[in-house]
């Protein structure tokens, strides 16, 4: 019998994060010993208070039934508070307003199986998070590609995009604190989002994953601009914020159209996110954020050493002021694939050649400081030593 996959998968190139672990799993079976800066996966525990709320959520029968799909009202409660205290965007109602995702990858995913339709262009950052082009892709959309470049700052210019594109778009997607780049942007810079969104009557999807990892000023929310509300959705996880990456657990909110769009998707692929994990959540966005600070200097220590000692050892690199990634311009002659590869073979340092996020990647590596920082230090005295 002749298996065959379906043509979208087919034409799928390899996921890049799966492509990494595969490679890291054959040189840890040769016996290499690797610092892994590749994949932004916190190395510390989630903070002590939200396992507990969750062993004790676990242990009450009425949570071991089927969730709601939309999520816990209680939980939607909750995040439509964190948004008014943190960013300021009050009124949200928790019930047309606010959805609960299975990690944000989730929601990211399925929102353009709500919105986009065979032909329509969907306006995808590059360097970005693999996922915006992938379902974009999926649904039969076609994906317009907005170069980020590092002398205007990683944000895209709107204004070049072709009025006769810009008449065809769907939805435009945005990432700040960026997935890459670890660019910040403005509210100036996103109410020039919302005119063009409401010039073209375009839909923006905002991606707010590393809200809370940042190093001086909290990053905004595009959702706090005027007129944002009227055109947008934004997703939120509370992976990167409280170490809480394998629990899988995040929100949207936004316009009720567009939640109500993807909470009716959800309701016919999932069944919801556990809700001892939705009490769990509760407990982490609802309480003191004493822990989210701590973990906030962790990462700033660790940035600061693998920063200053990089760029002590001659390279180019493009330190953030939030997320817990870098940038690494290659050095002259190589791409960022062979970069990247001796990284990995000659110092046993796990790095994501930054192409891998789109072709506006090319040109950087991206490392993480998500290992302890003796491993960080150790990681640079390894970069020192290559012959490069």
């Amino acid at each position: 019998m002749k298996i065959e996959l379906a043509q979208r998968i087919r034409q799928l190139p390899p996921y890049l994060f799966a492509d990494i672990d595969r490679k890291k799993a054959e040189l840890r079976r040769q016996g290499k010993d690797l610092i892994d800066l590749g994949i932004g996966d916190p190395d510390q525990p989630t903070p002590g208070h939200i396992v507990a709320a969750m062993q004790s959520a676990a242990a009450e029968a009425k949570y071991h039934r089927y969730p709601s799909y939309e999520g816990m009202a209680t939980f939607r409660q909750a995040a439509a508070n964190f948004y008014a205290e943190r960013f300021g965007v009050r009124g949200l109602d928790p019930e047309r307003e606010v959805v609960a995702l299975i990690g944000s990858k989730e929601g990211i995913g399925h929102f353009p199986v709500a919105f986009v339709d065979p032909g329509d262009v969907v306006l995808v950052p590059d360097p970005g998070y693999p996922v915006y082009a992938t379902w974009t892709r999926f649904m039969g959309g076609e994906v317009h590609s907005l170069r980020l470049e590092r002398n205007n700052g990683f944000l895209p210019d709107l204004a070049s995009v072709p009025p006769a594109v810009a008449e065809r778009a769907k939805v435009l997607w945005i990432n700040y604190p960026n997935n890459p780049t670890a660019a910040l942007a403005t509210r100036d810079f996103y109410q020039s989002v919302v005119e063009f969104a409401l010039q073209y009557n375009i839909i923006v999807a905002s991606d707010l994953a590393y809200s809370e990892i940042y190093y001086d000023e909290p990053p905004p929310s595009f959702l706090e601009v005027p007129g944002a509300r009227e055109c947008g959705i934004e997703f939120h996880s509370l992976s990167k914020t409280y170490n809480m990456t394998g629990w899988r657990i995040g929100f949207a909110v936004g316009n009720a159209a567009l939640v109500g769009g993807l909470g009716k998707v959800k309701t016919n692929v999932d069944s919801g996110a556990f809700e001892a994990v939705q009490a769990a959540a509760i407990a982490a966005i609802s309480s003191p954020q004493d822990c989210v600070e701590t973990i906030r200097r962790t990462y700033q220590e660790r940035m600061e050493v693998l920063v200053t000692g990089l760029r002590t050892a001659g390279y180019d690199v493009i330190a953030p002021r939030a997320t817990f990634y870098c940038l690494i311009a290659n050095p002259t002659g190589y791409s960022s694939a062979e970069f990247a590869g001796r990284l990995l073979t000659e110092a046993g340092i796990v790095a994501t050649p930054a192409n891998g996020f789109g072709p506006g990647g090319e040109g950087y590596v991206r490392l993480t400081v998500c290992a302890p920082l003796p491993r960080i230090r150790e990681a640079v005295e390894r970069v020192r030593s290559l012959k490069i």
